[in-house]
């Protein structure tokens, strides 16, 4: 069976479904909690028979225990259902996860095995991809693989136009994108800072200037400003940011990682740009979703003045902090501020 995104995974839950070998894994918590509940209730029809049909796992169990488990006929139910989080398929050898795939070809049909993965990124252009794609590809040959990742920026905007208005608010395409830049891609934080956002608009249209006001901004967000501020000379609003984020208790690494993502977006650009090249070329490659022209607009005013050589002068300087920030002698906030400094200077 293909892998199968949010969408596919919507429309076979309202149906009979007859599959029983699921694979939940992807990079939006929230996603991956809604629709794991609403797979179990699909199954446990009757929550009173919830104690004998639902059997939960961690990553310490045997696979041997769950096979086992697999075996035993529902009570007063068409199905049971194990729930096992976070199993560490990814350590298993090649002839162990063939031995693994065939004792999944047999589990009976009254059983239906849920391994869901909690924090795992799957995502293709990940480092950690490589080790999992062999267990993805085994439940898309012996059952079905889910990917509940972000939803794209098109998507979301539907659903905070249509969330504002039963609400009785309302929202432009234009904020809404706005806002999404603001938040970050994560459902389940962006649905917290928009129930937030509508009951200040309080039923009057929500505008840029409520949003700037009202929502708090994610740490992407937030450095790409600091980014923005040193690209453009402006070293105070660049360090005022940078204060405010540490005030906030953001750790430094998170901090510091954005900083090198906002940069390599940057570096990809101009990159592609003096190749002469479709910038949709990197999209796909390197996580990036959405309308090219959206995601690079913002940054191609200060991305085609800046100089190449100065840009990889920037990326050895927070390559040089990445490392020096894994070292327990090197205070965070210190390491921080003299990189700031330093990426302004250049």
């Amino acid at each position: 069976m293909p892998l199968i995104d949010e969408e596919g995974f919507a429309k076979l839950l309202k149906t009979d479904f007859t599959e029983n070998k699921f694979m939940v894994f992807g990079d939006d918590g929230y996603l991956k909690e809604v629709y794991s509940d609403r797979l179990i209730k699909a199954v446990i029809k009757d929550e009173s028979l919830k104690f004998f049909n639902f059997r939960t796992y961690d990553e310490q169990a045997q696979a041997d225990d769950i096979f086992e488990d697999a075996d035993i006929l529902p009570v007063m139910s068409d199905r049971t259902l194990l729930f096992i989080k976070n199993f560490p398929l990814s350590e298993l050898g090649e002839k162990v996860l063939k031995e693994f795939e065939e004792k999944l070809k047999n589990v009976p049909d009254s059983s239906v095995m849920v391994f869901y993965y909690s924090s795992s990124d799957f995502s293709a252009n990940k480092k950690e991809f490589p080790k999992w794609s062999a267990a993805i590809e085994m439940f898309r040959r012996v059952g079905t693989a889910v990917d509940l990742s972000h939803r794209t920026e098109k998507k979301i905007v539907r659903m905070l136009i249509k969330g504002a208005s039963s609400r009785n608010a309302s929202i432009s395409e234009d904020a809404a994108a706005y806002f999404i830049n603001v938040c970050g891609e994560d459902t389940g934080n962006l649905l917290n800072e928009f129930n937030k956002l509508c009951a200040f608009a309080d039923s009057q249209p929500i505008t840029k200037e409520m949003i700037d006001v009202c929502v708090t901004k994610s740490v992407d967000a937030s450095v790409f400003d600091i980014s923005a501020a040193i690209f453009s000379g402006n070293a105070d609003r660049a360090f005022e940011i940078t204060n405010e984020l540490l005030r906030q208790k953001t750790p430094v690494q998170s901090i510091l990682g954005a900083l090198i993502q906002s940069y390599m977006t940057v570096y990809r650009y101009k990159t592609v740009k003096n190749a002469g090249r479709s910038l949709s070329e990197i999209i796909g490659p390197f996580g990036y979703k959405g309308d090219p022209g959206y995601l690079f607009g913002k940054i191609s005013a200060f991305a085609n003045r800046l100089e190449m050589k100065k840009l990889r002068s920037s990326l050895d300087i927070l390559s040089e902090a990445d490392i020096k920030s894994k070292s327990t002698s090197v205070d965070p906030a210190s390491l921080l501020t003299e990189v700031i400094a330093k990426l302004c200077a250049v």
